[in-house]
């Protein structure tokens, strides 16, 4: 009995077993004729209008910060507002809309210019162009640079309507939250790349991230197929800009600038400040440009004077003719000479000192301190030109200093000894030579440093995004005069600032070597000089003891004051705000008592 249960048992599971997969089969074979016969021609269709597209995947722009890592620019998160040209169509019931209910592709246009403030018929105009060209054009931005308020008023938009054909794709802009702090450095970014500034020389280096791409499929309605976007290639940010400036300084130092260039009623006005390894902690001047609206800027104040100008320094250059003479051993600090106001030997030949005077018993600290063209011509008799010469190339005239965009260098001649003679007395006293303000950063920093010259330097570093950080080639230092050169320059320009007379230059408590300067203009090497405009300047080290710092100021055709006392108020503000800024103690030393004149 057992038996014969468990045979029927095992027939009913075979039958039922072959029930089912009779039925399977039933079942493929239908589907198979429903796919091949019956909705053929519809599944095709719906295969066709599957379309392949592909999208940029931008990545974020390297921020330039300060040395203290202030933001100097930045990215912020934007979106591109973008659309499938060739699927914009009116909405019907077909697209999920209520029977009778139409929203048309104008009424869509409207509704995305409602969110972005843009004019409808501006994006029905673009559509229609691109399809003029291109009846399959598939991608076209319509809008840049939402916000995130935008973005999702978009989003909000396209889950209230079946607009597919509508996307969003990320794309950052460039923010400078400093606004024109250091904008002239910084530099700024079109519509198209970087267009000034580290935003361009750093460009490729550092700054730009590479962009990657994502392909993903539409619907016959242009909307993206959910699941079908393939990454083909990965993004990756820009590095990080590290710059040598401090911000807080540069800004005083623009506010600095300003206020005299006002007060003066200058046609613009320069500050440079530089430590003694040669970085650069300040490079202001004004007028500057606010790298988000460059446009409110004249374009010929896009770019950085510092590194620019070309000028005829005037005085402050005899500190080079004073350290290649003391170097060569031919003066010494109280080296005398009788010194009348002009120098007129026979021939075309004529030097003259600013004022007239009767003759001056001075020494070579003296013929400094009074700024006398005739008594550094006197000073100079046995100087070659030829050693004058290699004396000025190490101190990096006619050199590039930091490489900036469109920073000039103005050649030093190769042949001195060519030059006119009264040329070859005129560059003792910085005219017939032009440098650049940068130039005569350098030069004052190889004397601020012991007589060794170092590259200037504006940027720190780059930290990659993988973490990578790159620090720029620095060149070999050059030895340019020796320690002791450098030192007893330094006390003989420390009497230029007590003994000038000025009241407004020496700061109580700190040493101070500095030179003034009262460049007059070239017109053309035609016409020669302007009788009336000036270029006025004063360059100095402090503490002349313990040097730390460089700083330059200069005036451009100053109104109310066109000597250097125009620049030394400024030069002592800016010699005040740095040892507050940075607590600078007080020298512990007196500076070398040096005679200014001689007697019989």
């Amino acid at each position: 009995m057992t038996n014969e249960r468990s045979r029927r048992t095992t027939r009913v599971r075979s039958i039922l077993t072959g029930i089912v997969v009779v039925a399977l089969v039933g079942a493929c074979v239908v589907r198979l004729v429903d796919i091949q016969l019956v909705r053929a021609e519809a599944l095709n269709a719906e295969a066709a209008g599957r379309v392949g597209a592909t999208a940029p995947i931008h990545g974020t722009r390297g921020d330039i910060v300060d040395a203290n890592g202030t933001v100097l620019a930045g990215t912020v998160d934007r979106w591109d507002l973008t659309i499938s040209p060739q699927f914009v169509h009116d909405l019907t019931e077909r697209d999920g809309l209520e029977a009778g209910e139409i929203v048309t592709g104008g009424e869509i246009f409207e509704r995305l210019a409602e969110i972005t403030g843009e004019d409808p018929l501006v994006y029905q105009a673009a559509v229609d162009a691109a399809l003029l060209a291109n009846p399959e054009s598939d991608y076209l931005v319509l809008d840049t640079g939402l916000d995130g308020t935008q973005y999702q008023q978009m989003r909000d938009l396209q889950q209230e309507l079946p607009i597919g054909f509508v996307t969003l794709r990320a794309n950052p802009q460039r923010v400078y939250p400093a606004g024109a702090v250091a904008g002239n450095l910084v530099g700024f970014m079109g519509t198209d790349g970087p267009l000034a500034g580290l935003e361009m020389t750093q460009d490729q280096s550092c700054l730009a991230p590479e962009a990657g791409e994502q392909t993903f499929e539409r619907g016959a309605d242009g909307t993206p197929i959910p699941g079908s976007t393939v990454v083909t290639e990965q993004s990756a940010d820009g590095g990080t800009l590290e710059l040598t400036i401090d911000a807080d300084v540069q800004f005083q130092a623009q506010q600095l600038a300003e206020q005299y260039r006002q007060q003066y009623q200058a046609q613009s006005a320069n500050v440079i400040v530089a430590r003694t390894d040669g970085s650069l902690v300040a490079v202001a001047q004004t007028p500057t440009v606010d790298p988000n609206d460059p446009a409110a800027t004249d374009a010929s104040d896009y770019g950085a004077f510092a590194f620019t100008q070309g000028l005829e320094p005037g005085s402050i250059f005899k500190t080079m003719a004073m350290a290649a003479m003391l170097d060569l051993g031919l003066v010494d600090p109280t080296t005398e000479r009788t010194v009348p106001w002009r120098y007129d030997p026979d021939g075309p030949v004529r030097v003259s000192d600013a004022h007239a005077h009767p003759d001056e018993q001075w020494t070579a600290t003296g013929i400094l301190v009074n700024s006398s063209n005739v008594g550094m011509v006197s000073l100079a008799q046995d100087m070659s030109r030829d050693d004058y010469f290699d004396y000025l190339a190490d101190f990096g005239f006619g050199s590039e200093t930091v490489g900036f965009p469109g920073e000039s260098t103005f050649p030093l001649a190769t042949d001195p000894t060519s030059l006119d003679a009264q040329t070859q007395l005129n560059v003792l006293f910085g005219q017939g030579i032009q440098v650049t303000p940068m130039q005569m950063v350098g030069a004052y920093q190889a004397i601020a440093n012991g007589g060794v010259r170092s590259d200037l330097q504006l940027i720190d570093s780059c930290t990659l995004a993988d973490g990578t950080v790159v620090s720029p080639d620095q060149g070999e230092d050059t030895r340019v005069i020796s320690e002791q050169t450098a030192d007893t320059l330094l006390s003989m320009m420390e009497h230029v600032v007590t003994d000038y007379g000025a009241v407004t230059f020496p700061i109580p408590g700190y040493r101070v070597a500095a030179k003034t300067g009262t460049a007059e203009v070239v017109l053309d090497p035609a016409a020669g000089y302007d009788p009336v405009q000036r270029i006025v300047t004063t360059a100095g080290v402090f503490p002349a003891d313990d040097p730390q710092f460089v700083v330059y100021v200069q005036l451009d055709l100053p109104q109310t004051e066109r000597t250097s006392a125009a620049a030394i108020p400024l030069f002592h503000d800016m010699v005040s705000l740095l040892i507050r800024e940075y607590d600078i103690p007080p020298s512990t030393s007196q500076a070398p008592d040096l005679p200014l004149e001689w007697n019989d």
